[in-house]
């Protein structure tokens, strides 16, 4: 009988603490937001704008069948609802050569859009294109910006997956010469800065480093992480590098600014490359990316400051999964979030999120255990191509749903709550409440019965800007936040979390 007691009370504490991932019904329709085109479309990518609207690039198909895609814009509120302000009833097509595919999106901090990727100048007899880099800037209204480059253009014959935007206004634009990695600086208006690199080009290449660039991003030190892989084709390595925004490698990092490393020890044809970064608050980064040849998987690394691996993660600084990986985030506390596509029934596709704990083992306290969680969105087949964290445990999700019947694909974002509470008590919000909402300088969490620990309150951007422990049965919060979204996360003295989305007008 003890035994039984033990095991119920045990359960019990599972049923309080575990989490429990969900879409969000607050968001578009019951959690997800289509937005159909006349043809087959999907989003590539998508950030978010200082109202926190999100501006999502993708491609759309001319026509019912074909290959010719067009650089295509959608802008939504944070909730997922089209936004008829922005460009034509808030969507916006840019026809530039044949065929053109967005990689990257960023927004300035004047509002203006860039968007990097490449476009196709059109199938020839003997092959199926040349294909160029573009970066092409927007106003915040969907508009060509014409002050940028040539009529909000620019073009390149190399192909570009990064975007960097610099304090001082200029951009660095990162990705390849056939397999040779670039970085391309320029001033504000699209303008090559004759002062980095070789006019305006950094070649990050040497024979002792064959290095294709497939990400780079700004480090919190203002220095620049390229990370790819060897282009030697008979056994390509994970590759990395660290460079100044002058265009020098720093030698503090790796050998003289450098790093290969090969996963295989030299097995032939196995070629490991690395996608995706992320910088922690500790200037420690987790790295994405995946084996392809004798062996088919994806990875995650860490590694710290100075290059090295953090020996603490994983093993050796490395783990090996098999969880479908096309969107990578990492949230504040340092749990990494992996996202893809994955079957889940007959002819039927869906998201799937997965998620890590910092030292790189599976999260188990993430959807009740199991660490992975397979969200159906929507009655079509979903796919995932992008993720990006909205709020601490608010993730966003970009890609395609497909009607089954006629194959049409259409821009679609989710929002996935990753952190809501199961629990066999009542809900909290019949024992705490929190008003009003909107809210103009202050607002009030009311609990009686003492059951909150600590509230928290966070900006749109997932920043915690004020947290209060142990409060009153009537806490008054006052506030100085400007006008926008906040999310509150109360947390119980028995584990239990409450999350509330407020609105200060």
């Amino acid at each position: 009988m003890k035994n039984i007691i033990t095991l119920l009370l045990l359960l019990a504490s599972l049923f309080c603490f575990a989490q429990n991932a969900a879409l969000d019904p607050n968001f578009g329709n019951a959690g997800y937001s289509v937005h159909p085109h006349p043809y087959t479309a999907e989003i590539m990518c998508f950030t978010f704008d200082q109202s926190g609207n999100i501006i999502s690039a993708g491609l759309a198909n001319e026509a019912t069948t074909g290959s010719v895609y067009r650089l295509t814009l959608t802008r939504t509120d944070s909730n997922g609802i089209l936004d008829t302000n922005f460009g034509t009833n808030g969507k916006v097509t840019t026809p530039i050569e044949y065929s053109e595919v967005p990689i990257r999106i960023a927004v300035q901090s004047d509002g203006k859009i860039i968007v990097v990727g490449e476009t196709n100048l059109g199938p020839t007899p003997i092959s199926p294109g040349t294909y160029l880099g573009l970066a092409v800037r927007y106003n915040s209204d969907g508009s060509l910006d014409t002050s940028f480059a040539t009529n909000g253009i620019y073009t390149s014959s190399r192909i570009f997956n990064s975007i960097i935007l610099l304090p001082d206004g200029s951009i660095i634009l990162g990705g390849n010469t056939n397999t040779d990695g670039i970085l391309v600086k320029l001033d504000n208006n699209g303008i090559e800065d004759n002062q980095f690199g070789t006019n305006g080009i950094l070649s990050l290449n040497s024979v002792t480093f064959p290095f294709t660039l497939l990400r780079s991003i700004l480090l919190n030190d203002g220095k620049i992480l390229c990370i790819g892989s060897d282009s030697d084709i008979n056994n390509s390595r994970a590759a990395y590098c660290k460079i100044d925004i002058q265009g020098n490698f720093d030698t503090s990092f790796g050998q003289n600014g450098k790093v290969l490393k090969d996963f295989y020890n030299g097995v032939a044809y196995t070629f490991e490359v690395l996608r995706n970064a992320k910088e922690l608050p500790d200037g420690k980064i987790v790295v994405e990316g995946g084996l392809v040849g004798n062996t088919v998987s994806d990875f995650l690394i860490k590694i710290n400051s100075d290059g090295s691996f953090d020996n603490n993660f994983g093993n050796n600084g490395i783990i090996y999964h098999s969880y479908p990986t096309r969107g990578f985030e990492v949230q504040p506390d340092g749990k990494i979030i992996i996202g893809g596509t994955k079957m889940i029934g007959a002819g039927n596709l869906a998201y799937s999120i997965t998620r890590f704990d910092s030292n790189g083992s599976l999260d188990t306290t993430f959807n009740n255990g199991s660490g992975f969680v397979d969200v159906d969105a929507t009655p079509e087949d979903d796919y995932l191509h992008y993720i990006k964290l909205q709020a601490t445990d608010t993730l966003i999700i970009g890609g395609a749903s497909k009607l089954n019947a006629n194959n049409v694909g259409n821009f679609t974002l989710a929002r996935i709550l990753l952190d809501t509470p199961l629990s066999i008590e009542e809900p909290l919000e019949q024992f705490i409440k929190v008003y009003p909402n909107p809210f103009e300088e202050r607002f009030f969490v009311e609990d009686y019965d003492q059951m909150v620990k600590e509230i928290k309150i966070f900006d749109n951007t997932g920043r915690l800007i004020k947290a209060v422990l142990n409060p009153n049965p009537i806490q008054e919060i006052h506030t100085n936040f400007s006008s926008g979204i906040y999310h509150i996360n109360i947390r119980t003295k028995d584990g239990r979390i409450m999350n509330k989305k407020m609105i200060k007008e």
